[in-house]
């Protein structure tokens, strides 16, 4: 039999293999941000103010055969509703393509669906062929295991299912960095102070850093080593919970 996972740790474990040494009903919030599977060649983006390929900026982690990516989110979703306490929320972020799909895949395995939340970018990427409207805003979708155990409504102000950020300040290298500031106001409207927050593709570590400045716990799992790395570094810096606690 597995050990229990220690809190507030990153794991070197694959998301599936990491998801499935929890136990039924022990996290109490899930936010994450799972590869896309838009990596392509033919796609552009920027990196370092040079035009790149999807494929060279973000690497063949955000690839997959269309049928095995459909199989792996929706094992991750299953996973998810299992590990999930009741009341507990999951956040996740996925192509604006597939938002649709997943949630209604989400729905069938038991979740309630509450909104969807859109990080509006300030300054998008330029849109170099101009055959397209520029890409400004990605797509979370947010849902609950039954009825929503936590939702600290902070003000009619910043409860609003759209945040605005500027995309320019990043705390790492890793290409799909979310801010800082939007996951700590998931993670404060959607749990309390002692309360575990799980994220099984944790990448720049921005969850943890969330979860630990906001006084939870944390559990990721993350297979790329120089990702590890990153979010340990940011770790190291700021307030710090205590640790000991494993997760069931």
């Amino acid at each position: 039999m597995n050990k229990p996972l220690a809190v507030n740790r990153i794991h070197r474990i694959d998301a599936l293999a990491g998801l499935r040494r929890l136990e039924d009903n022990s996290v109490d919030l899930v936010v994450t941000d799972p590869p896309y599977n838009i990596a392509a060649t033919d796609r552009i983006t920027m990196k370092s103010s040079k035009p790149l390929s999807t494929m060279e900026a973000w690497g063949h982690w955000d690839r997959f055969h269309p049928f095995d990516y459909d199989v792996l989110i929706m094992q991750v979703i299953s996973e998810c509703h299992r590990v999930l306490k009741p009341g507990g929320a999951l956040y996740m972020f996925t192509a604006r393509e597939q938002s649709g799909y997943f949630v209604r895949k989400a729905i069938a395995r038991g979740f309630t669906y509450r909104n969807q939340l859109a990080m509006v970018k300030k300054n998008p990427l330029p849109s170099l062929s101009k055959t397209n409207w520029r890409s400004a805003f990605e797509l979370c979708m947010y849902l609950t295991k039954g009825k929503p155990g936590v939702f600290n409504f902070i003000s009619q102000t910043e409860c609003k299912n759209v945040f605005h950020y500027s995309n320019s300040r990043r705390a790492t290298k890793h290409p799909t960095e979310k801010p800082l500031e939007f996951i700590k106001l998931l993670v404060q409207v959607s749990s309390n102070v002692g309360d575990l927050v799980l994220d099984p593709f944790m990448g720049s570590g921005t969850t943890a850093v969330a979860a630990r400045d906001l006084g939870r716990g944390y559990v990721g799992f993350e297979l790329g080593r120089d990702y590890i790395k990153m979010a340990n570094a940011r770790l190291k810096t700021g307030c710090h919970t205590g640790a000991g606690r494993r997760a069931a």
